[in-house]
């Protein structure tokens, strides 16, 4: 439902919001409409989500100015969207890893 969508937003903007607060090396902006988020990248955004793949089996889209796209069904749930922000929380870890080895 659009209540159902609403509220997955909000949740997954606020969870997105402490990510960019405590990744800022990692994550520079969250941007979008609704569930259809982009999440600006400091490191590559390529190299960020074969990091994602790879280490999280996080698939996550591609986008213009070095952003990837958060694209989730309009029927997820809250369980399925904390399990995606635990696996983009440990991907910026590496991420941030990476970066200063």
């Amino acid at each position: 439902t659009l209540a159902n969508v609403n509220d997955i937003a909000g949740y997954l903007k606020q969870q997105l919001a402490g990510l960019q607060a405590r990744f800022p090396d990692v994550i520079a902006d969250v941007r979008g409409k609704g569930l259809l988020i982009g999440v600006k990248m400091v490191p590559n955004n390529r190299e960020f989500m074969a990091l994602a793949r790879d280490t999280q089996q996080l698939l996550i889209a591609g986008g213009g100015d070095n952003c990837v796209r958060l694209l989730p069904p309009l029927n997820l749930t809250v369980e399925e969207a904390s399990e995606a922000i635990s696996k983009l929380e440990k991907a910026c870890e590496v991420a941030r890893a990476k970066a200063a080895a």
